[in-house]
Formats: C-alpha cells, structure tokens, sequence
C-alpha cells in the first residue's frame, strides 16, 4: 500500500495546542482507497530535531507524497506555500531555547527549492469547496521553513519521484479566545482541507513552471 506522510509540530511559543499537528494527527490510517494510506509524524519545534524526524521517517515509511503542516498566526486561510527559502533568522527561540539568526539550512544547498506539490489545482480543489486558501512565496524563517527545506533537499538528492511542500493553517477557535480579532478556522474544516489537498496531490501533475 503506498504511504502519504503527514506531518504537524508540536506546540511552541506559549500555546497548549498545534493545529498542524491536531489536523495530522486525525488523519493517521485515513484511506484514501484501498491503496493508500496516510501516516502522520509529529515533529519537534527545534530546528536540528526537526530534520532529522522528517529524514528518519521519509526514510522509514518511503512516501510517495509529503505534506508538512505548520502553524501561522494572523492566518485566516491556508497558506499553499511555494518556496523553501536556505535562510533562517528566528525571531524567538525554538522549544530547545535555540535562536540561530542570519545563517543557512545547507551550506552547500540552493538559495531555494520549489514545492513539487500541484499547488493550482489545489488551490482550485479548496476553492471549489469554499475553503479559504492562497498561494504563500514565503514559509518565513522559522523552524517550518527550515524543515521545508530539509524536506525538499532531501527529495531532490535522495527521492526524485516523490512530491513534497508545506501548508500552513491558521489558529484553532479556542486558540484565540484571549486574542480578540485573531483569525481562526475551525478543525474540522481543516481536516477537510487536508483530505482534499491529499487526493489532488495524488491524482494532478505537479504544477508546471511558465516559460
């Protein structure tokens, strides 16, 4: 049975809950058919940790498809991210008291990897289906963009046929109870997001740079 890996991180600056990681971890032994199935991995927030649970399981599980989940606060809609930048500058310090700044993911890497996700057509797929989504050019420059990186350098050196990217979801209703005006969508919608983006991820071709 082919494998999809879904990953989501642990929580950080503060908060009690991760959506990546409460839309992930609902979709652990989700089938999609009787063909495929998804396994979700909960990553820790601390950027050295991070790469090496993504690589370990990448290596464990050889998915034909990887979908990294993170969180984005201010977020009112799913972010489709594009671009895994080799830059990192943490504005705070990750669950490890770690705040590398100004440095690089892979000394050796590119500035940058593309997402081989169909991020149109699952653009359009959540569209369809009225879920708030757009396409991001910036994972920022936290542990999320860094593991986004690792992920795709790892593809790119080691998995050629497997796809791979990055969405980030918006805060939980109950994570901004005490934050008046911050955006927030509801788990079950998101859940619903993620079924979606799977199937497309599956079934279209990666979308196609323009010449």
């Amino acid at each position: 049975m082919a494998k999809v890996l879904i990953t989501g991180f642990e929580p950080f600056a503060g908060e009690s809950v991760n959506p990546s990681w409460q839309v992930a971890s609902a979709l652990q032994g989700w089938q999609l058919d009787d063909e495929v199935e998804v396994t979700a991995v909960k990553l820790p927030c601390v950027f050295k940790q991070s790469l090496l649970t993504v690589e370990q399981a990448v290596n464990q599980l050889k998915p034909v498809v990887v979908i990294m989940l993170g969180q984005a606060a201010g977020c009112s809609q799913l972010m489709l991210e594009k671009i895994a930048s080799n830059f990192i500058d943490a504005n705070i310090a990750d669950n490890a008291g770690q705040q590398p700044r100004n440095c690089l993911t892979a000394s050796h890497g590119p500035a940058a990897y593309f997402s081989n996700l169909p991020l149109n057509a699952m653009l359009q797929a959540l569209h369809l289906q009225n879920i708030p989504a757009q396409l991001s050019l910036s994972a920022g420059s936290f542990v999320c963009n860094h593991s986004f990186y690792g992920l795709m350098h790892l593809i790119k050196n080691q998995y050629v046929s497997m796809r791979g990217g990055f969405i980030h979801l918006p805060y939980l209703p109950e994570q901004v109870l005490l934050k008046p005006g911050s955006p927030s969508m509801e788990l079950a919608t998101q859940i619903t997001a993620l079924k979606i983006c799977i199937e497309v991820s599956l079934q279209q071709q990666a979308d196609q740079l323009m010449a």
